[in-house]
């Protein structure tokens, strides 16, 4: 298992526990615990040790104030804290809780627990020893996380959220949260600018798709700070923050975390940043007139989209509905945009699979390539001139639960590569059509078969509108120019019109277990006690 400490010994165990009042023989062998009934029915259970949260005592009533307690004793052989008196008190208890991680159905992730009683107590006090301590040498593992809680998204729930389901399962976990609430927009950012990360092993929000953008944000302007590159550069080669970032669904559409996880589960994610493993995820830089305007992670719009944000604007006091009702008020009006797009294109076809899921071999490529600082193979520039209904760059498949496929289904994580939909201005029966492809749940239906719409795979492409560029407006914004879009930029209005993006492959690491096909079976069929 990679991240356990080479000088972690590989321990054998066997025993006979009792497990809902059956007895089971248990075994632990090269980090996998497996336990199985000895009399019928017969049933055996396997259990890697990385889905494994912690292992606790159980303190029954008479051990409730026994001083020192088995924990206390499993500390003062490592600091002799408790000094010789307590080192020789013999353990006393008889049980002890295994808190795990189970995958179920649609990619979802479930905390569950086993317990096994012994009669022996120096039996279960080795037995928690030996599995704390393979649990110690998993490295990859956060032990304190500094964590964004928004408490104005989506449905405004953020600090419910961290209090009833978040904070329960880090306790358990043993993972301290230095927790901070947002007050304002691009505080997390602002934060993370000046702040320390001493002894920080990762960074998380509980928020939207917005706050996630601020803490990737964030991340990245303090790491070229840090190492004295330009921002502005829209060439410069970026290094990686040192520090993974989580993001737990709490804001109206949590694109990234359905991307992330294939569901907006709540659970799922905060499993996933205390189990963590981790994946690289592509970011991509926008840029006008040599000046940098922000880093996305899910999608670029100009047209339809990004009138759709900026009109949504005005209503925010409606919620998540404010998207429903600036969407069709922007589909009936049809506008279209001229405008220039130049894409240096990739040779690999965006519009076939396979998909990128768990173990994708073409992101596995693309991190070999980076850390062999290999040169990319060759690619060409070309050119698209013409009205557009929509112009939109997407990072990644953009599915969420309202469109389950996504904008670019076959759109990868960390491949290197942005795509790029040219949707071409239309009817209103063909942009319902379009609007109708985005939202099916249908595995063989997307936009790529409309013959409106072009998709190319590319490393970096430019936009210019041509009309009368929008300059950055003063509050509240001046009237509005006739055949000039924004950009939607990860829900935000970015009113430069004419710009650079550019891919930066794999420039961030994400807390993920990635996503597996929701029509097969979990790959470990847990039944829990």
């Amino acid at each position: 298992m990679s991240g356990i400490d080479a000088q972690v010994c590989d321990p054998v165990l066997l025993n006979t526990f009792l497990i809902r009042k059956k007895r089971c023989r248990v075994y632990f062998h090269r980090g996998t615990l497996i336990w199985e009934s000895e009399g019928a029915p017969y049933t055996r259970h396997t259990l890697p040790l990385s889905d494994v949260m912690a292992v606790h005592y159980v303190h029954s009533a008479d051990q409730a104030h026994c001083c020192p307690t088995a924990d206390q004793l499993d500390a003062a052989a490592d600091d002799k804290t408790l000094g010789e008196s307590a080192s020789s008190t013999p353990p006393r208890h008889t049980s002890f809780i295994l808190h795990y991680a189970a995958r179920g159905s649609k990619n979802k992730w479930k905390h569950h627990t086993v317990t096994m009683n012994h009669t022996d107590p120096r039996q279960v006090a080795s037995w928690v020893k030996t599995i704390r301590n393979y649990l110690s040498g998993l490295k990859n593992r956060p032990k304190k996380i500094l964590l964004f809680v928004n408490p104005y998204g989506g449905k405004k729930k953020g600090l419910k959220i961290y209090e009833k389901q978040v904070k329960p399962l880090l306790v358990v976990a043993g993972v301290e949260a230095n927790v901070i609430v947002t007050q304002r927009q691009n505080h997390a950012r602002d934060t993370l600018l000046n702040c320390s990360f001493d002894n920080i092993d990762g960074v998380a929000c509980i928020g939207g798709d917005g706050t996630f953008s601020e803490i990737f944000n964030g991340l990245i302007l303090r790491t070229a700070r840090d190492s004295g590159i330009d921002h502005n550069d829209p060439d410069a080669r970026l290094p990686t923050p040192m520090l993974r970032v989580g993001v737990i669904p709490g804001g109206s559409t949590d694109t990234m975390a359905y991307c992330f996880h294939g569901t907006t589960d709540i659970q799922t994610a905060v499993l996933h940043i205390i189990l963590g493993d981790s994946t690289g995820l592509d970011l991509c830089s926008v840029h006008s007139n040599a000046t940098l305007l922000r880093y996305y992670s899910s999608v670029i719009s100009y047209g339809y989209l990004g009138d759709v944000v900026r009109d949504s604007e005005k209503f925010r006091w409606m919620g998540p509905r404010r998207y429903d009702y600036s969407g069709f008020k922007k589909f009936m009006a049809n506008h279209g945009y001229e405008g220039e797009v130049t894409i240096l294109a990739d040779s690999c076809p965006p519009s076939n699979g396979p998909k990128c899921l768990e173990n994708c071999a073409r992101c596995q490529s693309q991190a070999e390539q980076k850390s062999n600082k290999t040169t990319p193979s060759q690619a060409e520039w070309k050119t698209f001139r013409g009205k557009f209904f929509m112009v939109n760059g997407a990072n990644v498949s953009c599915a969420c639960t309202r469109s389950p496929n996504g904008i670019s289904p076959y759109c990868h994580l960390g491949d290197g590569c942005v795509d790029v939909l040219l949707i071409k201005h239309t009817n209103l029966l063909n942009n319902l059509r379009l609007l109708l492809r985005l939202s099916s749940k249908s595995k063989n239906k997307n936009v790529f078969d409309l013959p409106f719409v072009e998709v190319h795979r590319a490393r970096e492409f430019t936009f210019r509108a041509l009309a009368a560029p929008i300059s950055q407006p003063e509050f509240p914004p001046p009237r509005l120019i006739p055949g000039v879009s924004v950009w939607n930029c990860d829900g935000e209005v970015q009113w430069e019109t004419n710009v650079r993006i550019r891919v930066h492959c794999q420039l961030l690491q994400v807390f993920t277990r990635r996503i597996q096909e929701t029509n097969e079976e979990p790959s470990c069929k847990m039944c829990p006690f």
